[in-house]
C-alpha cells in the first residue's frame, strides 16, 4: 500500500468519527478504508438495489424530501454495470451532453471495468454507453447530492412503502397513520444525525438513525432501524451476521444512549427494533433482546479496541490479526 504522508496529515489534522459503514469497512480491509476516507479516494456507490433502499426510506420517513434527493428520469435508468461506467467517464470526461463523450474514453473505461468486452467491434461497444435513454441520467451524474430513479423504480419503492404501512405493528411504531410525527408525550426523531466523543479513544462515533422516540410516559427509548433485503425474513439472522448489522445496532445504541439527557438517561429503558421488508412483500418487526444488545456492544468494544490499534499507530497495511500476529496455517 502506498502512503501519501499529506494527506495522512490532513486526514489527522481533523476530528474523526467512525460511522458503522467506515468501522466495518475498516475491519474488513485497513487498506480499502485508507483509500477512501484517507486518500479521499472512495468509489461512487451506484448500485441499484442501494438506491431503492434510499428511496424507501426517505418515502417512509421524510416524503416531503423525495424530490430534493432524488430525480426521476422518463426513460430507464442504465443497468449496474453502465452506470458505474458513466460515472466513471464523467471523472475523465465532463462534457455536457451523452453525445458529445469522446469515443476513446468510452473504449478505455470500459476495458477497464471488463465490460462488453466480447462483443466484436468497438462501434458496438460505443453503442451500449451512447443509448438515447441514458442521456438525461447523464445530465444530472453532475450533481452528486441527487440519485436518478426512472419513474419504474419510483413505483416499485411507494408500493413498499405502503405495505409497510399497511402492517399494523410497522404503522404503531413509526404511526404511519398520524398527521405528523410529533405526538402528546413522546419525542420522535427520524433520519437524525446524532455523535458522541469516546473517552478512551481519539476519534468519535456517528451515525443517521431511520427512528428513535423517547416516551417519557413509559420511560422508554425506541431505536427502529428499517432495513430491506433481497431474501426472505427467514434468513435475516444470517444476514445480520454476513453485513455486521450488529455492530450498527450497537452503534445506534450507544448514539441514542449518550445523546439523552443525563437526567433521564439511566432511567429510561433503550429498546432496539428492525423492521425487514424483504423481496417477497414480507414484513417483520425483530425485537433485540436486551441480552443480545449487550453482547452487540461487547463486539463493538472489541471492534473500536482494532480501529484504535489502527487509527492510533497509522497501520492500515492489514486486517487487525495479520499486523499484530504471525498466522501459522
Amino acid at each position: 500500500m502506498k502512503r501519501d504522508y499529506e494527506l495522512e496529515k490532513i486526514f489527522y489534522d481533523k476530528e474523526f468519527n467512525f460511522s458503522y459503514s467506515s468501522l466495518n469497512k475498516l475491519l474488513f480491509s485497513p487498506s480499502i478504508f485508507y483509500k477512501d476516507y484517507i486518500l479521499r479516494d472512495r468509489d461512487l456507490k451506484t448500485d441499484k438495489h442501494l438506491i431503492e433502499g434510499k428511496l424507501v426510506h426517505c418515502l417512509l420517513f421524510e416524503p416531503e424530501n423525495v424530490e430534493k434527493k432524488f430525480k426521476i428520469v422518463p426513460g430507464k435508468t442504465p443497468s449496474d454495470n453502465v452506470r458505474k461506467v458513466l460515472h466513471m467517464i464523467y471523472e475523465k470526461d465532463q462534457v455536457e451532453k451523452l453525445d458529445d463523450l469522446h469515443d476513446q474514453v468510452i473504449l478505455e473505461t470500459l476495458k477497464e471495468v471488463n465490460l462488453y468486452q466480447s462483443l466484436k467491434t468497438d462501434e458496438q461497444r460505443i453503442a451500449k454507453v451512447k443509448v438515447a435513454d441514458y442521456a438525461e441520467y447523464w445530465e444530472f451524474i453532475a450533481n452528486r447530492n441527487v440519485d436518478v430513479i426512472d419513474q419504474d423504480t419510483l413505483d416499485k419503492c411507494k408500493d413498499y412503502v405502503e405495505i409497510l404501512k399497511d402492517n399494523k405493528e410497522v404503522s404503531e411504531l413509526f404511526h404511519t397513520n398520524a398527521s405528523d410525527f410529533e405526538l402528546d408525550n413522546d419525542e420522535v426523531h427520524v433520519e437524525k444525525y446524532l455523535s458522541t466523543p469516546l473517552q478512551t479513544k481519539k476519534f468519535g462515533l456517528h451515525g443517521y438513525l431511520d427512528y428513535y422516540k423517547i416516551d417519557h410516559n413509559e420511560k422508554e427509548v425506541i431505536i427502529a432501524d428499517l432495513k430491506t433485503t433481497s431474501k426472505t425474513i427467514a434468513d435475516f439472522e444470517e444476514t445480520i451476521d454476513f453485513y455486521n448489522y450488529n455492530l450498527q445496532a450497537a452503534i445506534y445504541y450507544k448514539l441514542v444512549y449518550e445523546n439523552l439527557d443525563p437526567k433521564i438517561r439511566d432511567d429510561y429503558k433503550i429498546i432496539f427494533k428492525f423492521v425487514v421488508i424483504d423481496g417477497y412483500n414480507q414484513v417483520y418487526v425483530f425485537d433485540v433482546s436486551d441480552d443480545t444488545i449487550r453482547g452487540w456492544a461487547w463486539m463493538l468494544n472489541e471492534a473500536l479496541t482494532v480501529a484504535d490499534y489502527h487509527y492510533s499507530e497509522k497501520n492500515y497495511s492489514l486486517p487487525f490479526n495479520f499486523a499484530t500476529n504471525k498466522i501459522v496455517l
